[in-house]
């Protein structure tokens, strides 16, 4: 039987776990007009939300544009994903009847790929876009909008903390000007690099300040986890006792992606009609962090060295709540609390460690973690 257990990429069908509030209030959201700053932890599962909520908005008078801004490195290509995006939403025929309507004052390439929907791309000029050209291209939402007076439309940026590393702050100044000038559409900022989006949406100097409400993605909670693990192992004829899914669960706080991850390592050293023991977990994980090691050693030699310290730190205190108090300074050899605090931007920068809710700092990738602790001891 194949392994029920999905991560590293969309996960869809039987492969996700519940969310069901989550997309309940996504979809009310949405249908409301609402504009939303969605955030959460990387790998915690937003794009694979998302595409479950624009699911749920099909069977509803909904519009849905999904643009995804991460490949985006200039100004140009955040013009084109919009573009492509707004395209998709009118489909092949309207988009080849309309395409300068539009986007008053540009003219993509038009084309239509396999599976018949259009894709544009503008030309990329050796100048900088205009103003004019980022606001037409935004302002192409309020047409789509006006053109479908039955529907609401819902316009939702994934991997939206790119914008900032554009290098052109008129994006973010003309995205609230687009955004506040029309309540019948709502918009939904998705995003994981918590440092960058805080900086966007919680400081009163960036354009885009309190111009949308909080939503976060947090991890998904026990209850709902151990049915859904007990269902998969079952189907295969495989026990595992919840006291055994209780001990996974605290190791991989919840977190979607880890948590299916070893699920899956769990999986593959299992024989049909089996029990799982503590030992069957312990096996299991030190097959992931072995798998993983190459991996780990690569970052791990990567970092400067008193990130490496506070690496270390995080991952033995487990959260690390003290991270400038003395006996933290005296273990684990900074030179003083400045070194230790830029350590922790740096790490922090470079999505290492994140803050957790429950106050300290914990590493994000659970198993990064685990593996310093088995690899460095104080």
């Amino acid at each position: 039987m194949p392994n029920p257990f999905s991560y590293g990429g969309i996960v869809a069908g039987k492969q996700f776990c519940n969310r069901i509030k989550e997309m309940n209030d996504l979809v009310r959201a949405g249908l409301n007009g609402e504009k939303l700053f969605i955030h959460g932890e990387r790998r915690i599962g937003k794009t694979s939300l998302l595409r479950k909520v624009m699911t749920k908005f099909s069977e509803k008078k909904v519009i849905s544009v999904l643009i995804n801004v991460w490949k985006c490195v200039d100004a140009t290509d955040f013009v084109n994903v919009c573009g492509s995006g707004f395209a998709k939403a009118e489909g092949s025929e309207g988009i080849l009847k309309r395409v300068r309507k539009l986007f008053d004052g540009l003219y993509p390439a038009v084309t239509i790929g396999d599976d018949g929907r259009p894709s544009l791309t503008f030309e990329r000029s050796a100048g900088k876009l205009s103003s004019g050209q980022l606001e037409n291209v935004l302002k192409a939402s309020w047409k789509i909008a006006d053109s479908n007076r039955d529907k609401r439309l819902v316009v939702i940026f994934d991997e939206f903390q790119q914008v900032r590393l554009l290098g052109d702050d008129r994006i973010e100044r003309l995205l609230r000007s687009v955004v506040q000038e029309r309540s019948d559409i709502s918009w939904f900022f998705c995003g994981s690099r918590a440092h960058l989006l805080k900086q966007m949406f919680l400081d009163s100097n960036s354009p885009l300040y309190r111009s949308a409400g909080h939503y976060p993605i947090e991890a998904i909670k026990d209850k709902h986890w151990i049915p859904f693990i007990s269902g998969k192992f079952s189907s295969n004829g495989i026990d595992i006792p919840s006291i055994v899914i209780k001990k996974l669960l605290d190791i991989t706080s919840g977190h979607p992606f880890y948590t299916q991850m070893l699920c899956s390592s769990l999986w593959d050293i299992c024989e049909p009609e089996s029990t799982i023991s503590d030992d069957m977990m312990e096996q299991a994980l030190n097959t992931l962090l072995e798998r993983e090691n190459s991996t780990y050693h690569t970052l791990w030699d990567s970092l400067p060295e008193q990130s490496k310290r506070m690496l270390r730190a995080i991952a033995f205190e487990n959260p690390l709540k003290s991270p400038y108090s003395g006996e933290v300074i005296g273990n684990y050899g900074f030179t003083s609390p400045s070194s230790a605090g830029r350590a922790i931007e740096y790490l922090t920068f470079h999505d290492l460690i994140i803050k957790s809710r429950g106050g300290g700092y914990i590493t994000i990738d659970r198993f990064l973690g685990m593996w310093c602790r088995k690899n460095f001891a104080v």
